[in-house]
């Protein structure tokens, strides 16, 4: 008898059931559409290069210029500012143009501008009313002898929700 109630117990706990259900949770928070507005425009300043050498502008995110290679920098030069928008305290990415994609049109020869760089360090968080600001700067690279005149270009900035 010990056995078939050792049998008996041993097919009680073997068996399953056919089927289960659970119920469980689902969310999604809904946040603010992130916007991005340009404020001030990048703005090397006044700039002369040397007349026989590639020379380099770096434009920091403070807005001030210098050159350690012979270009000449004067004038009111400003980084580039941005202004974003969207849910209070949320965390966002800063995307900034690839080296060798943007360039200054004039006269004379394109003038790449590279090392883009924002004050934020590529990140940023919104405030308690859903707004910051942030700056970029970048280097310019102006070819030996180039033409005077008033060099202009475009730039994407794109801001991502983390």
């Amino acid at each position: 008898m010990a056995a078939g109630a050792a049998a008996l117990g041993a097919s009680m706990y073997t068996a399953t059931t056919a089927a289960g259900t659970v119920t469980a949770d689902a969310s999604a928070n809904v946040l603010q559409p992130l916007g991005i507005t340009a404020g001030a425009a990048m703005d090397f300043g006044d700039v002369a290069a040397d007349p026989t050498v590639a020379t380099t502008v770096d434009l920091t995110t403070g807005g001030t210029t210098s050159s350690t290679d012979g270009a000449s920098v004067s004038g009111t030069p400003a980084a580039g500012s941005f202004s974003v928008s969207g849910t209070a305290a949320a965390n966002y990415s800063i995307s900034l143009p690839a080296d060798n994609t943007v360039v200054l049109t004039g006269l004379g020869f394109d003038m790449p501008v590279n090392g883009f760089t924002d004050n934020l360090g590529g990140s940023g968080t919104l405030n308690g009313s859903g707004a910051q600001t942030f700056t970029v700067g970048a280097t310019l690279t102006i070819p030996a002898n180039q033409t005077a005149d008033n060099y202009t270009g475009t730039y994407d900035v794109t801001v991502s929700y983390e």
